[in-house]
């Protein structure tokens, strides 16, 4: 098998490239021990089998990013047999830097000179013939938008392949000047006369020799801890003859050289136009950045984006719930009769309840992809960074924070997701963190169960303190955490690349909403269904799901007396919702009915006409469909109706009967309203659910899901505790 690598800097269109090239066949992973998303491809070339691997985007090979790590280590430690680089052949100069130090890796090369069709439209010239001398590799214009050139890439990298087979380190072709080739030579000569020939069998020596004269220290420690050779002081000499010749640091002197030679190559044989590829953009950005009216714009995006993800993913929702307990909960429990209860009640309220919640997910996920997908390739989710970064880099943030943040307030699974725009790892974790403290549309039924219950006409300003102390409770942690070195991300500085706006391609954007939407249901399913099997185990057991004796129940009672301090823990029932909470926020509302509610003897008698049930299912989809794309209209109603205050009958149904009456009756006393709003704070900071819970540990372990269980276990209860006995000497 063939292992390439495509390599390029950010925004020179390697996602549409690789998803033409695999037909969106991608193998979805991450890198080990980081979180940065890991492309491979499986195909076939001829009669060759071909493994494409897609390496992060970056500019430069140092150490100095997650990305530039991976690259610079996959590249020299894997078996990679050739090397794509993709270049923006628009910003020809640009890239070439990073095509200068592929170069001395000393690795078969292609390049594909990508946005062919834009190239074409600048009237831009190029004389290939001589930049592939000059370079010593094939070069080939491409198009991820129409496929233009791809097969005749891939045919000149299984070729690139052929040609190097017994020797893959091909000498370094880009010259400099002869000063510094007279160091290099000398360091070489050096090099070649090492006892451990492993060395120069693995790394090129080109590279080796351009690396000891810029003093890389990671290289050195690399080769000592590997090998056992220390040849940090080997280019000694040179570098000080280099820095007494040039007057600066020999890795500057290295550096401007190389620079020098990219100007060169690119005056040579590219002719621009008069035409300006980023004049449109310009134009653009005079509205979009504009300090007043670019914030007014960014909010207007926001707005209508939040309106089509969330009301238009809601019918959906709702139909794969009712589909799930509606028809196969109901046959599978059809055809499963007879069993032991305790086995019918796992296979259905355990094990297809559970599939059904995570799958319950997927319409939102896709919905919150697209949005990702179609800021990402048109370019504003740079800009979008660069409008918030100066508010958000006072709690320790950056710019683009604010998008998972916002979209916590939907749902903390796609917020948490989302952070993966983000470039700075300790940054995409102190986002993570505090994505949770958003408080998600689950949760509102039962804050409008609460306020309706003990507040009554002033029921939607108690709801709307609750996400407002939530916003605080985000801001301030993230202002706590941001001094501890593992949240310490560098943010206070905005370097960032403002690409030309680009009309998304639909076909790009599909596949990255499929691939990344089928990657979530893989991964969330074993972690929520392993939760939420625990979880039912402890509700159903020792009493066939009575929830007053099961050993949640009993559980519960017995840690009463630890919550009463909180104000709500002098009834063992909202303790004991706070468990199935972790299911879904939402089931609160229906655990209390199950507990307060007087429920009927009789059981209700089910038809079962599955072909009945099938078209009925049909028109349910149907029907979800229709109310999705007219959810649209919402954005001229300036209205979400996913995230508004539930009304007293739809509470009852949620109930499952009169619940407001039997709500009030839990605290009778003066202190009644402050306990229920202890409550309604203990549930926005405790664990969101187990699905958030599964995002976290996927995209950042096993330790950052276990400090912020151990956080949003102490937290809740310290600020309820703390707000009730505050609250109860007004009263």
């Amino acid at each position: 098998m063939i292992n390439i690598a495509f390599v390029g800097n950010p925004n020179v269109g390697k996602t549409a490239l690789i998803n033409k090239i695999s037909n969106a066949s991608l193998k979805m992973g991450n890198w080990p021990g980081v979180t940065i998303e890991k492309k491979e491809v499986f195909f076939k070339v001829g009669n060759e089998d071909v493994k494409l691997i897609d390496l992060p985007g970056i500019y430069n090979l140092s150490i100095g990013t997650p990305e530039e790590r991976i690259s610079r280590n996959f590249i020299l430690e894997e078996d990679v047999d050739v090397i794509i680089n993709v270049v923006d052949s628009t910003s020809l100069e640009r890239n070439l830097y990073l095509t200068a130090l592929l170069k001395e890796m000393g690795k078969p090369m292609v390049m594909a000179l990508n946005f062919e069709d834009e190239f074409k439209k600048l009237d831009y010239k190029l004389n290939l013939e001589t930049l592939e001398k000059q370079l010593g590799m094939k070069t080939i214009f491409t198009s991820g938008r129409n496929g233009a050139g791809i097969d005749e890439l891939m045919k000149e990298a299984v070729e690139a392949f052929k040609r190097n087979q017994t020797q893959k380190q091909i000498s370094y072709k880009l010259s400099f000047d002869n000063n510094i080739e007279k160091e290099i030579d000398s360091v070489k000569e050096k090099l070649s006369k090492l006892e451990n020939k492993e060395i120069l069998k693995k790394y090129s020596l080109d590279w080796l020799a351009i690396k000891s004269l810029e003093n890389d220290m990671n290289l050195f420690a690399n080769l000592k801890t590997k090998y056992g050779v220390d040849i940090s002081d080997l280019a000694k000499e040179e570098r000080e003859n280099l820095k007494k010749r040039y007057g600066i640091d020999s890795a500057d002197v290295i550096s401007q050289a190389r620079y020098a030679t990219v100007k060169g190559i690119t005056s040579m044989n590219l002719k621009r136009s008069s035409k300006n590829k980023f004049a449109l953009t310009d134009k653009i950005d005079k509205v979009l950045l504009n300090k007043f009216g670019g914030g007014i714009v960014f909010l207007c995006i926001v707005y209508a984006m939040f309106v089509i993800i969330f009301d238009g993913s809601s019918p959906y929702i709702d139909w794969i719930d009712g589909f799930f307990s509606d028809f196969v909960i109901k046959y599978v429990g059809h055809a499963i009769e007879g069993v032991p209860d305790w086995l019918r009640s796992f296979v259905l309220d355990g094990v297809l309840a559970g599939v059904g919640s995570v799958l319950t997910f997927v319409p939102l996920m896709f919905f919150i992809y697209f949005f990702m997908a179609i800021l990402e390739e048109s370019g504003y989710m740079a800009r979008v960074a660069f409008i918030l970064n100066k508010m958000m880099t006072k709690v320790g943030l950056s710019g683009k924070a604010f998008i998972p943040m916002l979209v916590g307030f939907g749902c903390t699974v796609p917020a948490i997701y989302a952070t993966r725009t983000l470039e700075d790892e300790k940054t995409r974790r102190l986002t993570g963190i505090i994505a949770t403290f958003m408080s998600c549309g689950a949760r509102l039924p039962v804050y409008s169960l609460l306020a309706v219950a003990f507040f009554s006409k002033n029921a939607a300003l108690v709801v709307v303190s609750i996400y407002v102390i939530g916003v605080f409770m985000a801001l301030l942690m993230a202002f706590i955490l941001k001094r501890f070195d593992y949240f310490k991300g560098n943010n206070t500085e905005l370097l960032i690349e403002l690409p030309p706006y680009r009309m998304p391609s639909l076909k790009v954007v599909w596949n990255s909403m499929k691939n990344k939407t089928m990657a979530y249901i893989k991964r969330a399913t074993t972690i929520v269904l392993g939760i939420l099997l625990i979880i039912w185990f402890f509700t159903y057991f020792p009493n066939n799901n009575n929830p007053e004796t099961s050993y949640l129940g009993q559980a519960a009672k017995i840690v009463q007396p630890v919550f009463k301090p909180t104000g709500f823990g002098d009834r063992w029932e909202p303790v004991a919702s706070i468990v199935p909470s972790i299911i879904a926020k939402e089931t609160v509302v229906g655990f209390l009915g199950q507990i307060l509610l007087t429920k009927a003897d009789e059981d209700e008698k089910v038809e079962y006409n599955i072909g009945s049930d099938l078209k009925d299912q049909a028109v349910g989809l149907k029907d979800a469909m229709v109310k999705s794309f007219k959810s649209v209209g919402n954005i001229a109603k300036f209205k979400i109706d996913t995230l508004t205050m539930s009304d007293e009958e739809t509470l009852d149904s949620d109930a499952g009967g009169n619940i407001i009456p039997s709500i009030r009756a839990l605290w009778s006393d003066k202190y009644g309203p402050i306990r229920a709003y202890s409550f309604m704070l203990y549930v926005l900071l405790v664990i969101p659910c187990a699905v958030a819970m599964g995002a976290l540990k996927q995209e950042f372990g096993w330790k950052m899901l276990g400090m912020q269980v151990a956080m949003l276990s102490i937290l809740p209860y310290v600020v309820s505790t703390i707000f009730f006995n505050v609250a109860r000497l007004f009263m």
